[in-house]
């Protein structure tokens, strides 16, 4: 009886490591490098920014590479070469990420489409859909393509779809059924729920429906260069305003603005207002220094590490950001105008209101 008990336990016991073993999920990457000498291999979640943000960046050594993350959630990513931080860009490959283990061949970009996945359910169905989208569309017009996504997308509610989904939403706007989207998502938050890609993707969705000419605004707070959190529609209701999303290190965005100072000393005493919101990273210290320099009067908020999203709200992801034109009623008058544009609305809207006052006098 005592040798009985003694092997029950013994066997109890490697029975219960081998379970313990067997039911670990994680995510484990383990990959090569072939025909380059790339130090490291990037992973861009949807919505990152090289420039800025943290990447899961992963070291090459001696042309091979490993990783290893326990996910809460699969996810979708962008796969590039390490040197592309310092490119601003390089080749891409989309990778799905899941609990499984993952085996990659990476080649140089030269060859980029020589690489190889093997492991991951979502992998593999992304390989099906990608052979199958080729073979349909190869020489039709994309806007084909992507009017068959949209009812992939809802047959198949699953991560790979998700990811078409949000890429569709940043970077095809201008194809998109708003309708058929609007379905497509509810579709998806469905069949993922609790997704971190659903507050993502709404925001998304509601830029895209409600950021149009003859549309309400989106109000938000943020805070100014001393830590005041301010409400935009305090300080906009009521008048003619320009809301600058705009960042230091966008250089197109400094231009635009800077063609919109002699407007605002023109008419900031009329009806007429300006409110900047920069984009920044990490801290303020190249804003603060910037705005000592060029002495815009107008108030200026921060939008630190997109804290507020507000970038996204206004359907500006992957963008340094845009100029929207608001009238007294909180409504867009006009996206991205041109100083001149601007100058037509105000002489319209504000110059009548400053003659027919001086008039009545």
């Amino acid at each position: 009886m005592k040798y009985i008990a003694k092997y029950t336990l013994l066997f109890t016991i490697l029975l219960f490591l081998n379970c313990s073993q067997e039911k670990e999920e994680v995510l484990q990457i383990n990959g090569k490098v072939i025909g380059t000498e790339t130090k490291s291999i990037l992973l861009v979640k949807p919505n990152q920014d090289m420039r800025f943000d943290s990447l899961i960046e992963i070291p090459v050594i001696d042309g091979k590479f490993q990783y290893k993350e326990k996910l809460t959630n699969s996810e979708a990513v962008t796969l590039l070469l390490g040197e592309a931080k310092q490119n601003g860009g390089g080749r891409i490959m989309p990778l799905f990420l899941e609990n499984e283990k993952i085996e990659l061949t990476i080649h140089s970009e030269d060859n980029f489409d020589k690489n190889q996945v093997v492991g991951g359910e979502l992998n593999k169905q992304y390989q099906i859909y990608k052979n199958t989208a080729d073979s349909l569309f190869k020489e039709k017009p994309f806007e084909e393509r992507l009017k068959w996504r949209q009812e992939y997308i809802y047959k198949n509610p699953n991560m790979v779809s998700y990811s078409l989904f949000l890429e569709q939403l940043v970077y095809f706007k201008e194809y998109i059924d708003i309708n058929l989207a609007k379905r497509n998502f509810e579709k998806l938050k469905e069949k993922n729920p609790g997704h971190h890609y659903n507050k993502l993707a709404s925001n998304l969705l509601n830029a895209i429906t409600n950021i149009r000419i003859g549309k309400k605004y989106i109000d938000f707070s943020a805070p100014d260069l001393y830590g005041n959190k301010i409400k935009l529609s305090d300080k906009i209701n009521g008048k003619v305003a320009l809301l600058d999303l705009w960042a230091t290190w966008c250089g197109p965005c400094i231009a635009k603005s800077r063609t919109m100072l002699p407007l605002y000393n023109e008419y900031k005493d009329k009806g007429f207002t300006i409110i900047g919101v920069a984009g920044e990273f990490k801290n303020t210290d190249r804003l603060v220094k910037f705005l000592e320099k060029e002495k815009w009067e107008w108030i200026n908020l921060v939008e630190l590490d997109r804290q507020n999203n507000i970038w996204q709200k206004y359907g500006l992801d992957g963008g340094g950001g845009g100029i929207f034109l608001i009238d007294k009623n909180g409504l867009i008058l006009a996206k991205d105008p041109t100083a001149e544009e601007v100058r037509i609305e105000l002489e319209s809207r504000l110059n009548y209101k400053l003659k027919r006052y001086i008039k009545n006098s």
